[in-house]
């Protein structure tokens, strides 16, 4: 629900920022020729209703503001969601996978292998197929391991390194902090090899 209201604000305040416009006239005085109704002047301020109000210290053009620059970890933190993961409903749990989830983790396999992690995007992890099975994990089109602790993992984790040390070191400890699912497992995300 949490989630929801600050979608809803985040929309609202898109909305009320578009309508400003930010430029136009910059006069005190405006003036309708609608005569819609009593004291209507088709949605326009009269120069009654602007009186006090003056432009004074607003250029005329669109405001700039400076919003800074920052890594997506910086900008968003890795927290948990603002409730159990299981208690969200599944549209809570898609709208916090795109706010914070996906931005984070597209960030961290970039910076892990920025070739080919250029377009990480929601079928990175869940295959092209996540939607139509509603993006249940794990994933089939994440590379099955091998069962945790046996002579294949080991093998696995020597074979390459640097790949498995940013997953068990970087992504698994982040996404159990973002879902908070401390016990999360490498099986979570990925299938569990049957040979």
């Amino acid at each position: 629900m949490l989630m929801r209201v600050r979608s809803l604000i985040a929309i609202v305040s898109v909305l009320v920022l578009g309508a400003c416009g930010g430029g136009g006239s910059s006069s005190s005085e405006t003036t309708s020729s609608s005569t819609e109704g009593e004291g209507t002047t088709g949605g326009q301020a009269t120069s009654s209703e602007l009186e006090g109000f003056d432009s004074e210290g607003f250029e005329e053009g669109e405001p700039t503001v400076d919003h800074g620059r920052g890594s997506a970890r910086e900008l968003l933190g890795i927290n948990p969601p603002p409730q159990p993961w299981d208690q969200m409903s599944h549209a809570d749990q898609e709208m916090y996978m795109v706010a914070y989830v996906l931005p984070i983790h597209a960030e961290i396999f970039a910076e892990h292998d920025r070739e080919e992690f250029a377009q990480f995007d929601c079928a990175s992890c869940h295959g092209d197929d996540g939607p139509q099975r509603n993006y249940e994990m794990p994933s089939r089109s994440l590379p099955p391991l091998p069962p945790e602790g046996s002579e294949r993992w080991q093998r696995a984790a020597q074979r390459d390194p640097e790949d498995w040390a940013f997953m068990t070191d970087v992504v698994l400890p982040t996404i159990r902090t973002q879902l908070g699912e401390p016990e999360m497992t490498c099986f979570g995300c990925h299938p569990q090899s049957t040979r």
